[in-house]
C-alpha cells in the first residue's frame, strides 16, 4: 500500500491549520491495514504537525488528519511528509515512503 498526499491541501482561514488528506493506493494481496502518523506540512521555516494518527483498513482508500502550526502558513507550495506503517495479514510490517510536494489553498 502507498499513502499519498492530495496535490492541493486546504489551508484554513486562520492560516495555522491544514486539512491533510490523501488516497491509499496499491494495496497488496496480503496487506491488512495502514497507520499514517507524524504528518508534517513544511513551508520554509514553518512546520505544521498532527498529534494523532489515522488507521485505514484494507480496502480503505482515503486517510485524513488535520495538522496545525503556531506560525502562519501561506497559500502556495509546501512539502508533505508522513510516517506510514502497513501491517500484513501475517503480522509483519513495512514502511513505504510518503513525501510529496503539495500546494496549500485557502478554504472557501
Amino acid at each position: 500500500m502507498n499513502a499519498l498526499f492530495n496535490k492541493k491541501l486546504s489551508l484554513k482561514s486562520d492560516r495555522r491549520n491544514v486539512a491533510a488528506r490523501g488516497p491509499c493506493i496499491d494495496w497488496q494481496v496480503d496487506d491488512a491495514s495502514a497507520v499514517i502518523e507524524n504528518v508534517r506540512i513544511t513551508q520554509g521555516s514553518v512546520t505544521a504537525t498532527s498529534p494523532g494518527s489515522a488507521t485505514v483498513l484494507k480496502p480503505g482508500d482515503v486517510w485524513a488528519l488535520d495538522v496545525s502550526s503556531s506560525s502562519q502558513l501561506t497559500p502556495g507550495p509546501a512539502d508533505g511528509h508522513a510516517a506510514v506503517t502497513v501491517t500484513k495479514t501475517d503480522g509483519t510490517h513495512y514502511h513505504p515512503l510518503c513525501y510529496y510536494d503539495v500546494k496549500l489553498q485557502l478554504s472557501p
